[in-house]
């Protein structure tokens, strides 16, 4: 059968799985699977790390799931599982490959010489993460060199990482952000179950790790001489000297629940915090802070080029230096009215600025693109984001 009479088969590698349970390209992953196949027509096989859904359903909300098994390794786990997946990929002759994460990138040349043409995720600045040592640090400037040479596409996820590989390796990508979260909400009693109420609270949701500083936020806060508990979900890939650390910290005003992984009970958490801080300093459009602004939740982030780039003139900013978090804080517990403001003006925003539908429509029309063009060099930029502002449409809320 002729491409022009079948669906487009479309392969996402790199990430955990779906649905999504473990982190920001897990989301990006369900998010646009789900709708590649049901608003654009498009075959999408996701693959995923079988350890973590042992479960082993076939099929997602019409996505199709292959379960690939590797070794738990904090260095090798995603190389070698997309390896494998690469090479399964190529039995299965997909029209287009989706690769996450520049580390992957060593799999564009497996793709290059036998498979289907590949857009490559370029994700954050992997090379600054402080959880990384001198070498894992060069491979991640290694691989994000060889993605401009062999990906037929990059895709940024903001535009400081699309400037930054603009300046750094002249390469031109494009910019498809990720949406935000609009789903549905438990009602505020389910907070009993932690001993919380609706804006009584601080809330923290991270992986914990060095380069997103929830250890500069405990200092901070505990310097703030608050009756608000700060609450800190997430937890640690791999435990850490540095995760034991920020669980030590652990008492009846830091509050550490770990891995929150229901839903409509993590929605509630950010819609009912008084001031959510969000201390991300490498990453890209980062989906927890999104989930936090489309819930209406008062954000305070470090003061990064990621963070400015996502809140906008409405968000709240912090430093690195000491006093600068409690000082914001204390401002902000004198003026409620104005965290209520700030979290309306950052919902609206969201839901404006990064929306799922056009951040989808932007990925059919890249691969569209890609297989039409069959060949490297050229960047297509989609229509739903070729500025920075996408076009209004009807969101739910």
């Amino acid at each position: 059968m002729s491409q022009s009479l079948r669906r487009l088969r479309i392969a996402i590698l790199g990430d955990r799985g779906i649905p999504a349970r473990y982190g920001g390209f897990s989301t990006l992953v369900e998010e646009i699977s789900v709708q590649l196949v049901a608003e654009h027509d498009i075959e999408v096989v996701v693959y995923c790390r079988s350890q973590y859904y042992p479960e082993g359903t076939p099929n997602y909300k019409g996505v199709r799931l292959v379960y690939i098994p590797v070794v738990r390794n904090k260095y090798l786990e995603s190389v070698l599982h997309t390896v494998v997946s690469t090479i399964h990929s190529l039995f299965l002759r997909f029209d287009a490959v989706l690769l996450l994460d520049p580390a992957n990138a060593p799999n564009l040349l497996i793709l290059r010489l036998l498979g289907a043409p590949a857009a490559l995720h370029t994700d954050g600045l992997g090379s600054k993460r402080k959880k990384w040592g001198r070498i894992a640090r060069a491979y991640y400037k290694f691989s994000e060199r060889l993605a401009t040479w062999l990906a037929n596409e990059l895709v940024s996820d903001s535009i400081a990482m699309k400037d930054y590989y603009l300046r750094n390796y002249g390469a031109d990508s494009t910019f498809l952000p990720y949406g935000c979260e609009a789903g549905v909400y438990a009602p505020p009693e389910c907070l009993e179950r932690f001993g919380l109420a609706p804006r009584s609270y601080y809330l923290v949701v991270t992986r914990i790790e060095p380069d997103n500083n929830t250890d500069l936020i405990i200092r901070e806060y505990r310097n703030l001489e608050t009756e608000r508990p700060l609450v800190i979900v997430g937890g640690a890939r791999y435990p850490s000297v540095f995760s034991r650390q920020i669980e030590a910290e652990a008492d009846g005003s830091v509050r550490v629940l770990g891995g929150v992984y229901d839903a409509e009970l993590l929605n509630s958490l950010y819609r009912n915090a008084f001031v959510y801080l969000h201390g991300h300093e490498v990453g890209g459009t980062n989906p927890s802070l999104l989930r936090a602004m489309s819930a209406g939740a008062c954000c305070a982030a470090l003061d990064t080029t990621f963070s400015r780039e996502v809140l906008g003139e409405s968000g709240c900013f912090f430093g690195f230096q000491a006093g600068s978090m409690a000082q914001l804080l204390r401002t902000l517990e004198e003026t409620p009215v104005r965290v209520n403001e700030v979290g309306a003006a950052l919902r609206k925003r969201a839901r404006r600025e990064y929306r799922w539908d056009a951040v989808t429509a932007g990925y059919a029309e890249l691969f569209r693109a890609m297989i039409e063009k069959r060949k490297p060099g050229h960047v297509y930029r989609p229509e739903a984001y070729s500025s920075r502002t996408p076009p209004t449409a009807a969101v739910g809320v």
